[in-house]
């Protein structure tokens, strides 16, 4: 078969797939041989295989397809060579006296006093570290050895799970093992739901007062299916009955709106949020994607897991990816306007009821 070498020396994703687990198995390829044994990052002698660029790309592509999160960031997404990346920040929490964290603006005669105009910023910096996400799944060597459904197999599993487990981790994640949600991060403003477990008009309007003005051409909304019904029902009783909801552009107020499964449920802290990861809102770090594959798994794994048949018995493949991540706000939290009552924010998520 002859090599495309654009692609990395592979015609196929599945054919270099076929190739990493043979590799790992200490299979001679074209005068190349990898010894077999237990798979470790660090050591290709032992079946660690860095997976070309290329190769890596079409389930990382096949990641972004219906994601939410990692496709608005832009410029605010990294890949670091190192465990972690620090990017510098200017601590803008206030804006009510000063701008970027302490810059402040005098008017002042032709002859006036300049020394009184003397300020800064307030500078600071936002660390992202590395966090681990693995999947796993066995794959038949007859599957494996059709190298185009290999490949397409492939692409399709471990593409559609990263992309729904990373995006979860951008909306909900703890920050613990895991990247930093918008829910649990302290850059969330809140505000309190007008009746207990519904969606009212007001509830719509209290969430896009609290947008920071830069936010309104980027923002979107996202809500649970939970809660469509209660969505899609709002209207505005004035004059007129004025439906507020465009199902044809899937726009709520004007603002594009994406239904998923990944906000919580009905009448929950971020069952609905209105959301702007563009701007470096919402920073991501990441390492390039690898792949392994081997039939040898440990034994003992499968004496814990109570499975008695081994990949080479069955004729499975163990194929694992493995996605080097973090992600968080730059915020540290709402700003306070430069005039008005109320802190604004990028990420505002509609809270509980409070009585």
């Amino acid at each position: 078969m002859g090599y495309d070498t654009k692609d990395g020396g592979f015609a196929s994703l599945g054919e270099f797939l076929v190739r990493v687990r043979k590799a790992c198995d200490g299979e001679v390829q074209d005068g190349r041989l990898k010894t077999a044994g237990h798979m470790e990052e660090a050591d290709d002698s032992q079946g660690g295989f860095l997976v070309p660029e290329q190769w890596a790309d079409r389930i990382y592509h096949a990641a972004l397809e219906g994601a939410i999160v990692r496709p608005r960031v832009g410029d605010a997404a990294f890949r670091v060579k190192g465990n972690s990346l620090k990017v510098r920040m200017l601590n803008d929490s206030n804006r009510s006296s000063s701008l970027f964290g302490g810059v402040t603006f005098q008017w002042k005669p032709e002859r006036g006093d300049k020394s009184l105009a003397e300020s800064k910023p307030d500078l600071g910096e936002r660390e992202l570290t590395l966090k681990k996400l693995i999947g796993s799944c066995f794959v038949t060597n007859e599957l494996e050895d059709d190298y185009g459904a290999f490949g397409s197999f492939m692409e399709l599993a471990f593409g559609q799970a990263i992309r729904f487990i990373e995006d979860d981790a951008f909306i909900n994640g703890t920050g613990v093992g895991q990247p930093l949600g918008i829910l649990n991060s302290t850059a969330l403003a809140t505000v309190a739901r007008q009746q207990p477990m519904e969606i009212v008009y007001e509830d719509v309007m209290n969430l896009i007062e609290r947008l920071l003005p830069g936010s309104w051409d980027k923002a979107v909304f996202l809500f649970n299916s939970d809660t469509l019904d209660q969505i899609l029902s709002l209207d505005v009783v004035e004059n007129n009955v004025v439906n507020i909801v465009d199902l044809n552009n899937r726009k709520l107020c004007g603002f594009p709106f994406i239904v998923t499964e990944k906000c919580q449920s009905l009448g929950v802290t971020g069952d609905i949020f209105l959301a702007d990861f563009s701007n470096g809102h919402y920073l991501i770090a990441d390492k390039e994607m690898e792949i392994m594959g081997s039939r040898h798994v440990d034994d003992l794994y499968w004496h814990l897991q109570q499975q008695y048949h081994q990949g080479f018995v069955t004729d499975e493949t163990f194929w694992r990816v493995v996605l080097r991540v973090d992600g968080q706000p730059l915020m540290d939290a709402p700003i306070t306007p430069y005039r008005g009552g109320n802190d604004l924010s990028s990420f505002i998520a509609l809270a509980d009821f409070v009585s």
